[in-house]
């Protein structure tokens, strides 16, 4: 679409700042007048000034049922809901829950659902429904606007959009810091929409405003907003861009960034059980791998994101951090394992502790099942598990059952040994030297099918690598290129660009 909205659009814009039991957030209060003070601009939007709708302060499900309704029914170009307060989960599939200002947190009676304000939007008559959510879990709104609705409002989304802009994943807080007239989100948001994007077009569409928020807040310490788009509804524009034309700065390559992403290495070396070797090199290895992740040439973790497991007791205590990691990462989470390993009586692949012992593995070893069950709750993007295991390939079997994207690169297949050579395995000595010294003439930016494609060339003589990957559609850039000649650009889509 190549226009702004029109006489026919309408907003409501709800913000709660005081409350009788939950924090103030007077921040609201300046959220929605930041806001509407942009839409009625005429150098910047469209909007006609009765036809956006302040609410302060609802005290009852009413207040904004009522004007969102009048909206709803009332829009016939665009439909915008934008809400700044509390949110909270409520009820046993906790639901997301917008809060009045007597609302209580274990009185879900006391605050609104979401699912009724998205069940208006999605009936209304609007040809775009425009939802922006400055709350708590407000990620959580995504599955009730776009599931499955009745089949009259099933031949309406037929032929009309609906976008949804939230400033925080289903599991995460939103931020308003101390001081600031605006929240975290919103004040990002306010500043895209006013300052403009030079790389954009004549006018900003929604698309557009959330990769610049969203790049905008990869820089700070909060919660990254989300989006999900249904029938292009992204493509409306909503306002001018002020920026457009102005000159734009040489291309350059984009910055790996791994603020949000979190790396777990373990290696197992020392073994209780006398039919377990010891596995010195194991211990080498690990050190080793973490010092290649800190490395700002190769990836660039910082220390206190990428912790360090050695000779691990039990199956927890491998686990343990990785579980801890899985809640923290945002863009990727990497799992290294260096260890023995053993094959179960299921025919399942079992990382093996200290403790483990070979005639025990069901309730000594660590079964790659578990890990599969950890990255299919994490909140990452994608994960990568780097395994120098014998019949490491049996990982991705595991993996195949959860529907998060994994890599698996590991030092043999499923039916192969690994083995060491000095001071550290031979899979793990390939993979550090590759990384080290990067890949002549390739990208910038180089992916996991780039890495391994890199260490194929064994003579034989040990186990070829194995690379699988388990529920991803994205081929993506997770590591520098450390070579002196390197091409000026990443070939490749990257993951985590700053």
């Amino acid at each position: 679409m190549t226009r702004l909205p029109n006489a026919a659009a309408r907003a409501v814009l709800i913000g709660t700042a005081t409350y009788r039991v939950f924090e103030k957030i007077p921040h609201s209060y300046n959220n929605i007048r930041g806001l509407a003070g942009v839409l009625t601009d005429p150098e910047l939007s469209s909007f006609t000034p009765e036809h956006v709708r302040m609410v302060d302060d609802p005290a009852t499900p009413a207040d904004i049922m009522q004007p969102l309704k009048q909206a709803a029914e009332g829009a016939e170009d665009i439909l915008l809901v934008y809400y700044s307060g509390h949110g909270q989960l409520s009820g046993e599939n906790s639901e997301l829950h917008l809060t009045l200002t007597d609302s209580e947190p274990d009185a879900p009676w006391s605050s609104l659902p979401f699912s009724y304000i998205a069940d208006v939007i999605k009936q209304s008559g609007a040809s775009t429904k425009i939802v922006v959510l400055d709350c708590c879990y407000s990620g959580r709104a995504h599955s009730d606007l776009m599931s499955d609705p009745s089949q009259l409002v099933k031949d309406q989304l037929a032929v009309e959009g609906l976008y949804c802009l939230t400033s925080a994943p289903k599991d995460r807080r939103s931020k308003a810091p101390d001081g600031d007239t605006y929240s975290a989100f919103t004040h990002h948001l306010l500043d895209t929409l006013k300052g403009g994007i030079p790389a954009a077009g004549p006018l900003l569409r929604m698309t557009d405003i959330y990769g610049d928020v969203r790049k905008r807040m990869r820089a700070t310490k909060f919660p990254l907003p989300e989006q999900c788009n249904k029938k292009e509804a992204g493509g409306f524009p909503l306002a001018r861009n002020r920026a457009w034309g102005a000159s734009l700065p040489e291309p350059t390559v984009p910055v790996l960034d791994f603020s949000r992403s979190r790396a777990v290495v373990i290696g197992c070396a020392t073994y209780d059980d006398n039919e377990l070797s010891p596995l010195p090199s194991c211990r080498n290895d690990a050190l080793a791998v973490r010092r290649a992740l800190l490395d700002a040439e190769i990836f660039g973790f910082a220390p206190e994101h990428c912790t360090l497991v050695l000779d691990p007791a039990t199956p927890t205590h491998l686990f343990g951090p990785v579980g801890d990691a899985a809640e923290d990462a945002e863009d990727l989470l990497l799992v290294y394992y260096s260890g023995h390993s053993a094959i179960s009586h299921s025919g399942d692949l079992a990382l093996l502790t200290r403790e483990s012992r070979m005639d025990r593995l069901s309730y000594t070893a660590a079964p790659a099942s578990v890990l599969a069950g950890i990255l299919g709750e994490s909140r990452a993007r994608e994960h990568v598990v780097i395994a120098d295991a014998s019949y490491g390939g049996r990982l991705s079997d595991a993996f195949s059952t959860t529907t998060a994207d994994v890599y698996t690169l590991c030092s043999a297949d499923r039916t192969s040994a690994a083995y060491a050579a000095g001071d550290h395995g031979v899979f793990t000595a390939k993979l550090l030297k590759t990384l080290q010294a990067g890949i002549p003439g390739a990208a910038a930016h180089l992916n996991l099918i780039d890495v391994f494609s890199a260490m194929q060339d064994s003579d034989g003589s040990e186990p070829a690598p194995f690379l699988s990957l388990s529920g991803t559609s994205k081929i993506r850039c997770l590591v520098r290129n450390s070579s002196d000649e390197i091409k000026t650009s990443a070939q490749h889509s990257c993951l985590m660009t700053a």
